[in-house]
């Protein structure tokens, strides 16, 4: 894959995304089209990103979590470009770490930890998607390598604004795309048909 097409892609979406001066609208439409789509079971271990900047905002999604559920798992930056997965049961066990994302306080990080293969519905950010449930991220890798380590039943769902989606993406035959994406205006069962 060129990795110039691909950057040249994350440039654009980024600054698609920068240009939205509602973003906490849409990201309210997007919150109430997830979980709508997807109600929230008690026997459920859902995992959801802590939104950082002018990514789909993700703090009603966790408070509803939090309040639904009494937990929430979200990620944390380890220092091999891999994710931690941390049991939130309190928006407080939260300080700001790598990124400006806000993380878990690390001293609580141990006995809070999560397999990913504990994990049955992971929401995920990403710069772009397309219909096929093709994710470009900031190129760290992060979510690649937790999405190799998820159980087989899990269901991926991307949260993007709709300036994101775009008609493909290149792809690898190792990536492995998102189930679904929910936008403002539509939620998309991904299919490697589209």
């Amino acid at each position: 894959m060129d990795p110039l097409e691909k950057n040249a892609i994350r440039r654009q979406a980024i600054a698609r995304r920068q240009a939205l001066d509602d973003g906490g609208q849409r990201s309210n439409a997007i919150h109430r089209r997830l979980l709508t789509e997807f109600p929230i079971r008690k026997d459920s271990n859902w995992l959801v990103y802590v939104s950082v900047r002018n990514e789909v905002r993700t703090a009603g999604i966790l408070e509803e979590l939090l309040l639904e559920k009494g937990h929430v798992v979200v990620p944390y930056c380890l220092t091999n470009n891999e994710l931690g997965l941390f049991r939130l049961t309190d928006l407080q066990q939260l300080e700001q770490g790598a990124f400006g994302i806000k993380e878990p306080i690390p001293s609580l990080r141990d006995e809070h930890n999560v397999s990913p293969e504990n994990l049955d519905t992971v929401v995920m950010p990403g710069v772009a998607f397309d219909r096929r449930g093709n994710r470009i991220g900031y190129g760290k890798g992060y979510f690649d390598r937790l999405l190799e380590k998820l159980s087989g039943e899990c269901q991926k769902i991307g949260l993007a604004f709709d300036c994101q989606i775009f008609p493909k993406l290149p792809s690898e035959a190792h990536d492995i795309p998102v189930d679904h994406l929910v936008t403002e205006t539509q939620s998309i069962r991904c299919s490697t048909e589209a």
